[in-house]
């Protein structure tokens, strides 16, 4: 909504330069959708829009379109808007160093021994809805639980409702391993996981620092898989204004929660040593 910085009012009148001038407090301001910020043709974000919708990768569209970086600001700005639908959880996420695992310890599941940075992604279900959600603040023992009881890139069950997975990072992209087949009697959380899993293999690496928006669309995705998105995202970037956005596109991923000061990897193993 077009509402006042200062006071949130959205009555307002247009003045002679474009600015707004609210009624209640008497405070001139610009707004500018995320829709207006764009200076792109209304054809080319109208087939940018709908290409996004139907999950073609940007780097795969036709270059008359637009050009590569408009592109891939299109489509941020996009996911950007995804994150402010959903209300995404920037506390969810967590960056890990992990050490190998020595001789005290028990062997880890498949994948963590190649293994040396990853993100922990939480998630809840709520009134049938997947969100990302904080962890727990034993967060410290959930990494250690992870190693022994699941496969890197799985999900593991906190309780009715609660869930965490985690991902493998090299340098400065995280990597999305392949799914083949689907279990039998799937959890709505499993099911959320797997269409997160199979929405991110095409783009194989996804950038760290964006990874937050790409689990927002996906979370919009699965939510609103009944429901014309086209429309919905559309209205969003039309009554979302630009500089609500701007701190998601420029955040430091390290600050998503405690980044990497949630675990220590002396924490890692001290809690991996007294959980066996």
């Amino acid at each position: 909504m077009k509402g006042c910085p200062h006071c949130e009012s959205v009555d307002a009148w247009v003045l002679g330069d474009k600015r707004l001038k609210c009624r209640n407090c008497g405070r001139r301001y610009r707004w500018k959708s995320v829709w207006e910020s764009v200076r792109l043709s209304e054809t080319a974000k109208e087939a940018l829009l709908e290409s996004f919708v139907q999950g073609a990768p940007a780097a795969q569209i036709a270059e008359g379109q637009a050009c590569a970086d408009s592109r891939e600001r299109f489509y941020r700005l996009v996911r950007a808007c995804c994150a402010k639908v959903e209300s995404l959880a920037r506390d969810g996420l967590y960056v890990s160093e992990c050490l190998q695992g020595t001789l005290r310890t028990r062997p880890a599941m498949r994948g963590w021994s190649t293994s040396q940075r990853v993100i922990v992604i939480g998630f809840a279900e709520r009134d049938g809805l997947m969100q990302i959600s904080a962890l727990p603040r034993n967060i410290a023992n959930i990494l250690p639980r992870m190693r022994e009881k699941i496969a890197l890139g799985a999900v593991l069950h906190l309780d009715d409702k609660l869930a965490s997975a985690c991902l493998q990072i090299q340098g400065d992209y995280v990597i999305v391993p392949k799914i083949t087949r689907a279990a039998l009697g799937m959890t709505s959380v499993e099911a959320f996981w797997r269409f997160l899993r199979l929405h991110l293999q095409k783009f194989r690496k996804v950038p760290l620092k964006f990874f937050h928006l790409y689990l927002a669309e996906t979370c919009l995705r699965f939510n609103q898989r009944e429901q014309n998105l086209h429309a919905l995202l559309r209205e969003a970037m039309q009554t979302i204004a630009i500089d609500d956005v701007r701190p998601l596109l420029f955040g430091d991923p390290v600050r998503i929660g405690p980044g990497q000061l949630g675990f220590s990897p002396l924490e890692c193993i001290a809690s991996h040593i007294a959980a066996s």
